[in-house]
């Protein structure tokens, strides 16, 4: 087992840091420093379908967190749902078939070099309190054998804990986090998007998400990209779309 003193000094400088980069991302950083992964990705929200936002190491793992939102399915998904760890020993293993369409975007939006093959998504919460998720990444196949899990139960842990922390001041308040106020993916402008989209077509929300979401996947575009043109008024759903 990795030195437990280590992971938790690492994720400690992590908290104690300041300014840019923010929190999330330096927890981020830290869980590959600390553990034997190439990419990591922290994605908060308060159900599978609103995100307060997405952090990550590198461009790999915040496409991956993207498309998993995108099309609503993954392990990330997965893990937020069930509260429990989902381990992904090879994407592209024929005898994966939990996710069907995030398994064909992976392998044709990315040289085979590039593909990140396994994943250990850990729900973060506390008790029944869901607030996101942490994933981790490789660009080799293969699943963390018990002692690389109990060490990334560790970090989760602390991952949780320092994100929780972060909202309670001295005093007890709630103080601003301006991480929030404009991370690199934002979920307000999807929340916007959705109700735009719920007026035009006049269909429910979970409709108007299916809606947008699919439009993203037939455009081969990111979900964010097409609720800001939906905001911005650039694009409109009609009937057509329905």
């Amino acid at each position: 087992m990795a030195d437990l003193t280590r992971i938790a000094r690492i994720m400690a400088e992590a908290v104690n840091g300041q300014g840019r980069p923010s929190l999330p991302e330096r927890l981020c950083v830290a869980c590959v420093q600390a553990l034997a992964v190439e990419s990591a990705a922290i994605t908060l929200m308060a159900d599978p379908d609103h995100r307060a936002g997405v952090w990550a190491t590198d461009e790999r793992a915040r496409r991956m967190e993207e498309r998993q939102f995108s099309l609503g399915e993954g392990p990330g998904v997965d893990a937020f749902r069930s509260r429990r760890p989902v381990v992904v020993a090879d994407f592209l293993a024929p005898e994966e078939v939990r996710w069907p369409v995030l398994v064909v975007d992976l392998a044709s939006s990315a040289p085979a070099n590039r593909v990140l093959r396994s994943a250990y998504a850990a729900p973060l919460h506390l008790g029944t309190s869901g607030i996101g998720v942490l994933s981790l990444y490789r660009s080799q196949p293969g699943v963390p054998g018990p002692d690389e899990t109990a060490d990334i139960q560790v970090a989760a842990t602390s991952v949780t804990l320092a994100v929780v922390g972060s909202f309670i001041g001295p005093s007890g308040k709630l103080p601003a986090q301006p991480w929030l106020d404009d991370p690199p993916l934002n979920g307000v402008e999807v929340d916007q998007a959705v109700g735009m989209i719920m007026v035009q077509l006049g269909v429910p929300a979970a409709e108007a998400l299916d809606r947008l979401r699919a439009h993203a996947f037939a455009h081969g575009r990111e979900i964010d990209e097409v609720a800001h043109d939906v905001v911005e008024r650039r694009l409109r759903f009609t009937e057509e779309d329905r």
